[in-house]
């Protein structure tokens, strides 16, 4: 009996006029669906693939899967990821990846910050300004960004998103307000190296070698624009020496644990004048494009092909389900 796995993916929006629509990001989502259902079948399993709408809890049913692999960002937009969480928890199919109050945790940005802060973890300062109107916070210090609440991908981010004075901040955060209708979070800004790192969940957690985004000159941060064109270069492993690498995966990982993440997930951090890092975003379900994507390219530099990513993530899966394990009989080595 082969195992059967359902894929569930997100449909992507036809309209590109939304300010929310990212059609950099719907590309990359379709050329991962086909890279995952082609890695499963390769391990010798079935793949059944099954569209994230409000529909899925029937569709999971009649496909009775012996294991989810989750790569829906959400129906219709971002907000609702940690709601097809949710719908897969109902279900009772084990599924990949975190469940919905890590997802919700991760995504609304405030939430991360806060849960984040608690446990003494380091991430800038920040106010939510949540209507046109309400003042603006006088009590952190410039240069400031500014962010939509719960959005990925850069999205809402633009290269005015930084801000030096109380006018500008004002502009921004209307122009967030309206244009996205959910609150603007506004962060002191961190201007030091950027780094984003991938954790691989499991009873051991472990972070892969992180990569490190080098940003061209005159450009210092991740807009929308720069995101979508590809605009900036890469390298991983990252050349880190080996007591500022201990930190950044000391915070990493605590993050990872303390939002109850699980499986994967990728963390953006910013070092400071002090080389402190500071967590700037938590995201709960990477991409995965193979030879494109951050997390698939920082797993190959630990020596974990795409095959066994997929492995890994279905087994982590399948250890929740007490009467079936795909490591017995099914599993590539890992």
């Amino acid at each position: 009996m082969r195992l059967r796995v359902a894929v569930v993916y997100t449909v992507v929006e036809a309209n590109h006029h939304n300010r929310t629509a990212n059609p950099h990001g719907a590309k990359q989502l379709n050329k991962t669906n086909v890279a995952l259902k082609e890695a499963i079948e390769d391990l010798g399993y079935e793949a059944h693939m099954i569209p994230g709408d409000f529909d899925l809890l029937r569709k999971l049913d009649q496909a009775n899967p012996d294991v989810v692999f989750n790569n829906c960002t959400g129906i219709n937009d971002k907000s609702s990821q940690p709601q097809v969480a949710g719908m897969l928890e109902l279900s009772k199919f084990p599924f990949t990846g975190s469940g919905q109050v890590a997802n919700v945790l991760a995504l609304y940005k405030p939430l991360t910050k806060k849960v984040l802060l608690f446990h003494n973890v380091s991430t800038p300062i920040f106010e939510v300004v949540s209507k046109i109107g309400e003042p603006m916070p006088t009590n952190i210090s410039y240069p400031l960004i500014v962010k939509p609440e719960h959005e990925g991908s850069s999205i809402g981010i633009s290269a005015k998103s930084v801000v030096n004075s109380p006018q500008e901040l004002k502009e921004v955060v209307e122009e967030v307000l309206t244009n996205f209708r959910q609150p603007a979070l506004i962060e002191e800004f961190i201007s030091g190296r950027e780094f984003t790192v991938g954790v691989l969940g499991g009873d051991q957690p472990r972070i892969l070698p992180p990569v490190e985004i080098l940003f061209d000159v005159g450009s210092c941060f991740y807009s929308q624009a720069v995101k979508s064109q590809d605009g900036v270069q890469t390298k991983c492993p990252a050349d880190i020496e080996p007591q500022l690498l201990k930190s950044i995966e000391e915070t990493v990982l605590k993050a990872f644990k303390v939002l109850e993440c699980r499986d994967y997930a990728r963390i953006d951090v910013r070092l400071d004048a002090d080389h402190i890092p500071y967590v700037i975003d938590v995201n709960t379900l990477p991409g995965l494009e193979p030879g494109y994507s951050d997390y698939p390219k920082a797993a190959k530099a630990a020596g974990i092909e795409f095959k066994e990513l997929v492995a890994h993530l279905l087994n982590s899966a399948l250890s929740r389900r007490s009467y079936f394990c795909v490591g017995a009989r099914h599993a590539v080595p890992f």
